[in-house]
């Protein structure tokens, strides 16, 4: 049975800075470090790509330029390590802790679940989105050098579209949250995951093979299109940014609702 008797504020803060020193932190940088080698090796084979390649690429997205084929690739990087970064974090303090029978001792502590649950499902989304970030920042970098005058992106709106896709990483883990809490197979769990990953770039794929589906949706294709973070690359600029803040409050939010589900379920 969970006490609920409520620690000390010195005590709290001990033990939220005890489960971040426990963060994925090893984890990230690793990811962080192999997302920036995967931006530089796939920026050093599509430049060495046939034309036609090239040209094919410009086509299905409707985009210009190598910069923004280059682009296009390294924000699924960045989609990429931000989510599953933080994910292998989530899965190991709530899906996993619940199969090998840790979660109802960690319960059993003189504090409360939702309390909990934020001390160690937090760290692990800081530590996606860092390396999301970094990756970011990595790619709108490694593409300057090839932005011409007049193309359709800039490095500005390069990183925009990279924080962009952290955020929607940090969206889709903090809305599986309460999910996760009450799943008990960790296979599972990666699997809803994974599917939650995958979906939003479902438009994507769709309008690359059929791109006039959505000629009388011009509104929705710049909404669930990918591309569309290269076609508004003023709007990517700020945007990133501002959807990365508003993920945040969202992430406090999910992490107690699942703090309260957790409460009222029974961890074994």
């Amino acid at each position: 049975m969970t006490s609920t008797t409520a620690p000390a504020a010195g005590s709290l803060r001990g033990y939220f800075a005890l489960e971040a020193r426990r963060a994925p932190r090893r984890t990230s940088l690793a990811a962080a470090i192999a997302g920036a080698l995967v931006v530089l090796g796939s920026h050093a084979l599509l430049v060495r790509m046939p034309s036609q390649i090239v040209r094919f690429f410009e086509q299905a997205f409707r985009v210009e330029g190598m910069a923004a084929v280059l682009l296009l690739n390294d924000l699924l990087a960045v989609y990429f390590v931000a989510y599953f970064v933080a994910l292998a974090g989530l899965l190991g303090a709530t899906v996993t802790a619940r199969e090998e029978h840790r979660l109802e001792i960690l319960l059993a502590k003189p504090i409360r679940a939702r309390v909990l649950l934020a001390a160690r499902t937090a760290p692990s989304l800081l530590a996606g989105a860092g390396a999301g970030a970094a990756v970011a920042a990595c790619a709108a970098l490694a593409v300057a050098p090839y932005i011409e005058a007049g193309d359709m992106i800039s490095v500005a709106g390069a990183l925009g579209g990279g924080l962009f896709l952290v955020a929607l990483a940090l969206a889709l883990l903090s809305a599986l949250l309460p999910l996760l809490v009450r799943m008990r197979d960790s296979f599972h769990a990666l699997l809803v995951a994974s599917v939650a990953w995958l979906a939003p770039l479902m438009p994507t794929a769709a309008f690359m093979y059929r791109p006039d589906a959505f000629e009388a949706r011009e509104g929705a294709r710049s909404a669930v299109v990918l591309a569309s973070l290269l076609w508004n690359d003023a709007s990517a600029a700020w945007l990133g940014p501002a959807a990365l803040a508003i993920a945040v409050p969202l992430a406090i939010l999910s992490i107690t609702a699942a703090g309260v589900l957790l409460e009222r379920t029974d961890a074994r």
